[in-house]
């Protein structure tokens, strides 16, 4: 993740795409996490038309958050927060929706967003790299909070 953006970025393509071989979300994921947004959207369009798993739909919204569709893509992820309420997706749902809000400039709302993602993954006992993502953006966000500038 990139520690200004707070965006997922591929640093090993062939790795990345080894690691993915078997993803069907894979051309959606290379293109959209090397920026190249407008090429993922058609992609993500025909996996969710084609399977309209919670999973791509969360990519769906990712990609119109990264095409500037924000206030689409935060419904999308209020939508999908719904829906996952109380199981373990929950708390990836609002680190998406904080992304969104962080992608628009909302650094308040961001902050919030990723605030409950880290509650929700401390009282989980996630992955310490989950929880390590979500310090490290609700960080971000509060810097940004305190002097947009930065």
């Amino acid at each position: 993740m990139d520690a200004r953006t707070l965006l997922p970025v591929i640093e090993d393509l062939e790795e990345f795409r080894t690691a993915h071989a078997q993803d069907r979300a894979l051309p959606v994921l290379t293109e959209l996490w090397r920026g190249r947004p407008e090429k993922a959207e058609p992609l993500a369009l025909a996996l969710v038309r084609d399977e309209p798993t919670f999973r791509h739909r969360a990519l769906l919204a990712d990609v119109r958050r990264d095409l500037g569709r924000v206030a689409r893509a935060v419904a999308d992820y209020g939508e999908l927060i719904e829906e996952c309420r109380g199981t373990a997706r929950e708390a990836l749902m609002w680190q998406h929706l904080g992304k969104a809000h962080f992608v628009g400039q909302d650094y308040p709302k961001a902050a919030q967003a990723f605030e409950t993602a880290l509650d929700l993954r401390l009282r989980d006992a996630a992955p310490e790299d989950l929880v390590a993502s979500s310090r490290m953006a609700l960080r971000r966000a509060r810097t940004l909070v305190a002097d947009p500038n930065r």
